[in-house]
C-alpha cells in the first residue's frame, strides 16, 4: 500500500479520487476537500490529509493536525509548523475518528492501510513530527491502531443519544420527573419567547456572527481566552453551501442575527453534533438539545453523537456514554 499526503490549502493538489472515496464511505461534509481547505486556512496548526491506494485504488483517508505550541504561528510558512509537536488524527472542529476505511478491508487490511499512511508522515514531516496521536478511537478500531511500541489510553467517552420516542411528549415522559418538568418547561417558554425566532436543521447561518459566537463560547471554556483562534466566516460560508450540514438555532428577532447556534453533520450512524455556539445564556444552550431530540424523532434519525465533555449534562438528556480511546505511536 502506497500513501500520499497532501496539504489542504497549502497550494498543492487534492489526490485524484478523494472526495468520490470519502462520499462514497458517507462521511461527514467536513471530510470533503473544500471544507478541509477552509479549516486549514483559519488552524494555528498545520492540516495534513493522505489517501492510501492499494494497486492504485483507494482504500483508505486519514485526515489531521500537527500539534505545535502556539509560538510564532502568525509567521510560519504555510504548512510548517513552529516547533516539533504530535500529529493527531482527528477531523478537524469536530469530535470525530480522522479516519475511514473501504468496506471490504479487514482488520489486517485497515492497519496495512494505517501504518502506510504513518510512514508517509514520518518521511514527509521528519523530525518536526514526534509521533502520532490517533484520537477519537472506539473500542473496534484498537485491533489495527494497536500493537507494540504503542501506548493506549482511555479518554472521555463519546455521548450518544439513541432515538427510542415515538414522540417529544413520549421523551418528557420517559425522564426523571424532577428533570421532565424542568425541560418541558424550558421548551415551552423559549418556543412561546416572542424576542426569539427557533431555528431546526435550518442550512444556512449568518457566516460572521457565527465566527463570533463560535469563539465566544470556546473563550468561556478555556484559561487562555486570548489564544482562540475564530473559525473563519469563510468556513461558515462552505458549510452554508455543503449538503449534509444544518443549523439548529435561536435568532434575535428584532436584529435577525442569530444568539446561539449548534453545527449538526449528517453521517452513517444519524448525526454528529460538533461546532457550537451561544452568547445568550445556559437556557438557550439546553434548549439546542431538546430542538434536536424534537427533529430527531419527527424525521426518524437513529441517533446523535453529541460528543465528549459534560458527560453527565449530556446522560441527563437521554445520552449513553461510549468509550473512546488514544493510541500513541511515537517515532
Amino acid at each position: 500500500m502506497r500513501a500520499e499526503l497532501f496539504t489542504p490549502g497549502g497550494g498543492g493538489p487534492v489526490p485524484d479520487g478523494w472526495d468520490a472515496f470519502v462520499r462514497d464511505r458517507r462521511a461527514c461534509v467536513l471530510w470533503e476537500a473544500g471544507l478541509l481547505e477552509a479549516a486549514a486556512w483559519g488552524s494555528p496548526r498545520p492540516v495534513f490529509a493522505g489517501l492510501v491506494r492499494e494497486a492504485g485504488e483507494p482504500v483508505a483517508a486519514f485526515c489531521g493536525r500537527l500539534g505545535v505550541r502556539p509560538l510564532a504561528l502568525r509567521f510560519r510558512p504555510s504548512g510548517r509548523a513552529a516547533v516539533p509537536g504530535w500529529f493527531q488524527v482527528h477531523v478537524p472542529n469536530s469530535f470525530s475518528p480522522g479516519r475511514l476505511y473501504a468496506p471490504g478491508l479487514d482488520t489486517a487490511g485497515r492497519r496495512a492501510a494505517t501504518r502506510a499512511f504513518e510512514r508517509e508522515v514520518r518521511r514527509r514531516l521528519g523530525p518536526r513530527c514526534l509521533g502520532i496521536l490517533h484520537l477519537d478511537a472506539d473500542t473496534s478500531e484498537l485491533a489495527h491502531l494497536g500493537g507494540p511500541l504503542r501506548w493506549r489510553r482511555a479518554t472521555a467517552p463519546n455521548a450518544v443519544l439513541h432515538n427510542r420516542w415515538e414522540s417529544m411528549d413520549a421523551y418528557f415522559a420517559d425522564l426523571p420527573r424532577g428533570r421532565r418538568r424542568r425541560l418541558s418547561a424550558l421548551h415551552g417558554r423559549v418556543g412561546a419567547d416572542p424576542e426569539l425566532v427557533v431555528e431546526s436543521a435550518v442550512p444556512v447561518i449568518d457566516p460572521v456572527h457565527a465566527s463570533r459566537l463560535d469563539q465566544l463560547t470556546r473563550m468561556k471554556h478555556t484559561d487562555r481566552p486570548s489564544r482562540v483562534v475564530p473559525l473563519l466566516p469563510a468556513y461558515f460560508d462552505r458549510l452554508n453551501r455543503s449538503p449534509g450540514a444544518s443549523y439548529f438555532a435561536h435568532r434575535d428577532k428584532s436584529s435577525g442575527r442569530p444568539v446561539s447556534f449548534d453545527l449538526v453533520l449528517d453521517a452513517p450512524g444519524g448525526w454528529l453534533t460538533t461546532v457550537t455556539g451561544s452568547d445568550g445564556g445556559r437556557d438557550l444552550y439546553l434548549d439546542l438539545y431538546l430542538r434536536e431530540i424534537d427533529r430527531l424523532i419527527a424525521t426518524g434519525v437513529p441517533a446523535v453523537e453529541l460528543g465528549p465533555g459534560m458527560q453527565q449534562l449530556k446522560e441527563s438528556f437521554g445520552a449513553t456514554a461510549v468509550p473512546r480511546h488514544a493510541v500513541a505511536v511515537p517515532f
